[in-house]
């Protein structure tokens, strides 16, 4: 009977996993597009492997991926890159790495090459001001006079073929509080909402994908630009 229910309860939590990921997606993806609406819950790891200092990237998209040797790719980390982990799949978390220059790289990377760090809930508005971006996408966060509030405004790109361009457009007035903004441009299922969460040095943003024109989404994990002006 105890050897039953702790079978059951095994199930559940693989369940309650699973449930967080994207309903129709394999499990075994860990891609760009769906990376911040795959988890509502993230974690930030620091790469400190024994030996090598190589951390390599692993595929998801062949047979017996990301654990079979054939899946793991030419891209690396190396120890003390600092990567945002979303969920873990056996052996392996979900990671997505950010340059300081360049496009990040989002993959597999066995877990025992992680150390975790410990992120306490954002206080305060400071941390949240400034411009953040990740690729062609900007956020820009200032000081609004009502407390607790924040200015919230950005821009964000597709390009297709050509001249085939698509943008999109944050400008509101929101309350930011324990790391978290919620913004909304109302109440409408079509109009643009988007949530937004400070965790450590990064930004984590997920949208409804109705923030601009066809394939325009803020969605991502976004670097503050210090440099920028």
């Amino acid at each position: 009977m105890k050897s039953s229910l702790i079978l059951v309860l095994l199930l559940l939590a693989h369940a309650i996993a699973v449930s967080a990921q994207i309903a129709g997606n394999p499990e075994n993806w860990c891609r760009e597009g769906f990376f911040t609406r795959d988890s509502t819950e993230f974690k930030i790891g620091i790469i400190k492997k024994a030996g090598n200092s190589r951390a390599y990237f692993h595929n998801d998209d062949g047979e017996g991926c990301p654990g079979a040797a054939s899946c793991k790719s030419k891209a690396y980390i190396i120890n003390n890159d600092k990567v945002v982990v979303n969920r873990e799949y056996g052996r392996f978390s979900c990671v997505w790495f950010s340059p300081v220059r360049g496009r990040p790289t989002i993959g597999w990377i066995e877990t025992a090459d992680l150390v975790w760090v410990k992120t306490p809930l954002t206080a305060g508005l400071s941390p949240w001001l400034g411009k953040w971006g990740y690729a062609e996408n900007s956020i820009s966060f200032t000081n609004n006079k009502l407390p607790g509030f924040l200015n919230v405004t950005g821009s964000a790109f597709w390009k297709g073929v050509g001249d085939n361009i698509h943008v999109g457009e944050l400008d509101g007035r929101f309350e930011a509080k324990n790391g978290l903004l919620n913004y909304s441009d109302g109440d409408s299922e079509y109009d643009c909402k988007a949530s937004m969460r400070l965790i450590g040095d990064f930004l984590i943003v997920t949208d409804n994908l109705n923030c601009g024109g066809v394939n325009v989404s803020f969605s991502g994990v976004y670097l503050k630009k210090k440099s920028w002006k």
